[in-house]
């Protein structure tokens, strides 16, 4: 098993891309990200095979993925682990036969395991506080408030990644869409009680990922935004 430190300054100073799967993706060109160094989260594989990693910390994700891509085990991936709510057999069973991916230790609603944290001083605090433990790679494991974002934003940061470049990630709707494309009929499928991103989820996810946006701003790391392609 090869843990996520060993990615440690692998691209120092090099621009990276995030691509999340909400629906301003149908905008972009399928090749949009062949000669970039990039990170799809989940359900973005289908948009842009070609990434240079994809993430998953969901099972139900990379089960629907590698049925109808097998050679997707074959890739460079990064796991959490264990899974979202997932045993540690049950995240063994899941990426069994991949040889060239690493793994995060994924710690979920920082720090004490409370979403609400994020609402108050104590959650922010945490996801900023980890920015540091991942440009130094002081600490391994990373934090989360709802969404894969966060944590791929660690594994950016830890990577020595600067700017971080973050598209389809806009935790929300467009048009009563919350994906792009087929994702979106995948996802409806796949989880047809999860709430939508309107509301507390969304805000839950937004109000993470601007603590670690200043964690960034902190340390002298550009994360730039896009809402729509340019």
């Amino acid at each position: 098993m090869h843990w996520v430190g060993e990615l440690h300054n692998r691209y120092r100073g090099r621009a990276i891309w995030i691509a999340g799967s909400d629906p301003t993706l149908e905008e972009y060109p399928d090749n949009f990200f062949d000669d970039k160094l990039s990170i799809t989260l989940h359900l973005a594989f289908i948009k842009f095979p070609s990434a240079t990693y994809r993430y998953f910390n969901e099972r139900d994700r990379l089960v629907f993925l590698k049925e109808k891509y097998p050679e997707i085990l074959n890739m460079e991936n990064i796991y959490a682990y264990p899974f979202y709510r997932r045993t540690i057999e049950e995240s063994e069973e899941a990426t069994e036969g991949t040889e060239r991916s690493h793994y995060v230790n994924l710690k979920h609603y920082p720090p004490d395991g409370n979403s609400a944290d994020i609402f108050n001083d104590k959650g922010p605090a945490a996801m900023r506080a980890m920015v540091r433990d991942a440009l130094y790679a002081t600490n391994l494991t990373f934090g989360d408030h709802g969404t894969c974002l966060h944590a791929c934003m660690y594994v950016a940061i830890m990577m020595g990644c600067n700017p971080i470049n973050i598209i389809g990630c806009g935790f929300g709707a467009v048009s009563g869409k919350e994906h792009f494309g087929v994702a979106n009929e995948i996802d409806r499928g796949m989880r047809p009680n999860t709430p939508s991103f309107t509301g507390y989820r969304g805000d839950r996810m937004t109000r993470g990922l601007d603590a670690i946006i200043a964690g960034c701003k902190d340390n002298g790391i550009v994360v730039n935004r896009f809402n729509a392609y340019k």
